[in-house]
């Protein structure tokens, strides 16, 4: 049995190291530009089948000349959970955190599950937005934001 040279060793794992930050990369990358996720690699794939702990909850914005619609749906999060921030000036960020956890018996075993999480979304806001008149309305695992122009 031969042993690998010590170069051709750091040689590979610089290739793995390539492949997995390429993939983090342009991931992340799809998720700015809101592609569907199957145009991309998958991180999860590249390093193993390690399940990520990016928690992504779905946002979508509609604006129309009257207002501007934001829906988030937030699984698991309660409403004491959710926090909305105006402070900066042109931007809305929606901030929440998910601690949730399951537990049930499959035979002789007890299964427990968990889903930590925290997110947050900015969005950024037209001038014409009037934040003073916002309203929030939370309807189950959804939250609907409408700010009037």
């Amino acid at each position: 049995m031969t042993t690998p040279h010590p170069a051709d060793a750091v040689a590979k794992t610089g290739r793995d190291m390539e492949t997995l930050f390429d993939g983090f990369f342009s991931s992340i990358e799809a998720i700015r530009q809101n592609k569907a996720a199957t145009e991309h690699r998958d991180v999860n794939a590249t390093i193993g089948g390690i399940s990520s702990s990016l928690w992504t909850p779905h946002v979508e914005t509609h604006e129309d000349e009257d207002c501007i619609r934001i829906h988030a749906h937030l699984p698991n999060v309660p409403s004491n959970q959710i926090r909305i921030d105006t402070d900066t000036p042109g931007r809305l960020k929606i901030y929440c955190e998910c601690n949730t956890q399951a537990a049930y018996d499959s035979g002789n075993d007890r299964i427990s599950e968990r889903q930590l999480g925290q997110f947050e979304k900015d969005i950024p806001l037209p001038p014409a937005a009037c934040i003073s008149q916002m309203t929030a309305i939370y309807e189950g695992p959804h939250v609907v934001i409408t700010i009037p122009k």
